[in-house]
């Protein structure tokens, strides 16, 4: 019995991870359907390029985004 245990164990993960694989996939086919789930293209700014010249405006850049990090409440 002790050689078959891990062969079973195999197939019970690749059956779990297939039965996965295949739920999520139906999720996502059903919801992109009914308009749950739905596709934007990404518009590139040209306007966000900025270039770093040392290691003060390296340093200043990323105080300003820790600043503009939005707050989270764990409730």
């Amino acid at each position: 019995m002790k050689k078959y245990t891990n062969k079973i164990l195999i197939i019970t993960a690749i059956v779990l991870v297939l039965g996965l694989v295949i739920g999520y996939t139906i999720d996502f086919q059903t919801g992109y359907r009914s308009g749950r789930i739905q596709y934007k293209e990404i518009q590139k700014d040209s306007t966000k390029m900025f270039n770093i010249n040392d290691l003060d405006e390296l340093e200043a850049y990323a105080d300003s985004l820790s600043e503009n990090e939005p707050e989270t409440s764990h409730q």
